[in-house]
């Protein structure tokens, strides 16, 4: 018997999305039904060697899927906690930032504290260079969210911006947007230190949207609106909707990026994947079928994304964002694992899968030239473990291709790994 869901399941699914409430009541149920019939024989399958990062009292893990924790110099970066993860994020409790040598995954060599983070994106630490890596914090003076600078060479904090980080172009400038108005709209990725935006605030989309700072000169504007974004391709549904940007992925040359625009009408929510400008003001829709998950650059011409394509199929695209093309990812051979996080190296990419009947969570190693598929590892997630608390492998491969870097909560401990992926 198939541990996987099948169409009918998903066909199900998929209708369900026009109620949220309901089809998150009816997963919950359905998951625990037929986990009694699918038990795994054993909480971990795979034969590449993977180690855990940091003490077995630690939790850690890296967050999302759309960077590298491994820096080009051979440090690996993490956020990390002794409180229980299976817990929504505390306001009034700090996390970890520790950097560890690639050769030494028990012993960190700089930690410094964030009081923002959730169990999805962390602090959104990541690394600008070899030396330097940036991350979200809060700064109860002003009470504002804020990002921070850090070198490994100078020991500390050797800048300090007034914007928190949701993307970064090396040392050169980053992208921000209102981690208030995503608090409101979708917390497992947001900030519990400030309350979420009241209804005035939410209405007004004229003064918030994507902001573009600076790293030299520290300088900020606000790039484009929701506004902005709201006239390209407007729909009369948008007067009743509530709006949010979130999902900054700046393309490898840095001159453009992507971001989704999701607005709600009651609970149910819309997508809308655009490409714009970073140095100029163009925006261009990709996809507008109602829902876009998961997106990767290729490189600076194409992007794979797990979402709704034209037919109403959902599935891995490819899209050209120079002519608007969309085209299956070999012919959908992954769709049948439904969606995951992609995270491209060359020509291939790495990406994963929500739990199965078992409660498995698969990690595939996928050829974008041959379209062919390799599982390289299966990871059993608890039910504890769910909602906002849940643990997405969100893959990652470090610089080099040789390494994949995961987050699982297998053993009851959110811990980041590293597997070793076979020459």
């Amino acid at each position: 018997m198939s541990k996987k869901y099948g169409s009918l399941e998903r066909r199900i699914a998929k209708f369900l999305g026009q109620f949220p409430l309901l089809k998150s009541a009816v997963k919950a149920a359905y998951g625990r039904l037929v986990f009694l019939r699918n038990r795994p024989a054993s909480k971990t399958v795979s034969d590449h060697r993977f180690l855990p990062v940091g003490d077995g009292i630690l939790n850690t893990f890296f967050g999302y899927y759309d960077k590298t924790p491994l820096s080009s110099a051979g440090f690996l970066l993490c956020h990390s906690t002794t409180h229980a993860t299976d817990r929504k994020p505390d306001s009034s409790k700090t996390l970890d930032i520790l950097v560890f040598s690639i050769d030494d995954l028990k012993q960190p060599v700089l930690s410094v504290k964030t009081r923002v983070y959730n169990w999805q994106q962390g602090a959104r630490a990541h690394w600008l260079d070899a030396d330097a890596f940036i991350f979200n914090d809060f700064d109860a003076s002003s009470q504002r969210y804020i990002s921070r600078v850090f070198s490994l060479k100078e020991k500390g904090e050797v800048r300090r911006f007034d914007f928190p980080v949701q993307d970064s172009f090396r040392g050169d400038y980053f992208l921000s947007i209102n981690y208030r108005r995503i608090q409101s709209l979708r917390p497992d990725y947001g900030y519990r230190n400030m309350p979420g935006l009241d209804d005035r605030d939410m209405a007004d989309l004229t003064q918030d949207g994507i902001w573009k700072i600076d790293q030299e000169t520290g300088e900020s504007s606000l790039l484009y609106s929701i506004a902005d974004v709201c006239e390209i391709a407007p729909d009369p549904r948008f007067n009743a909707a509530r709006h949010k940007i979130n999902h900054v992925m700046i393309a490898p040359g840095g001159d453009r990026f992507l971001f989704l625009h999701r607005y709600f009408l009651g609970k149910r929510k819309y997508d809308r994947l655009f490409l714009a400008a970073a140095h100029t003001r163009d925006l261009k829709i990709l996809a507008n079928y109602e829902m876009v998950s998961h997106c990767f650059w290729i490189n600076d011409h194409s992007v794979i994304s797990f979402m709704r394509g034209p037919s109403g199929h959902d599935g891995y695209y490819v899209l050209n964002v120079d002519d608007g093309s969309i085209s299956p990812y070999s012919n959908g051979k992954l769709d049948s694992m439904g969606d995951g996080h992609p995270h491209v190296h060359d020509d291939w990419f790495i990406t994963d899968t929500y739990p199965d009947k078992s409660r498995m969570q698969h990690l595939f190693k996928a050829s974008l030239s041959t379209g062919d598929v390799q599982e390289i590892g299966q990871f059993f997630q608890p039910f504890e473990f769910h909602g906002e608390t849940r643990c997405d492998l969100h893959p990652r491969v470090s610089p080099d291709g040789s390494k994949v870097f995961f987050d699982s909560v297998f053993n009851g401990k959110r811990k980041l790994y590293v597997l070793q992926l076979h020459a």
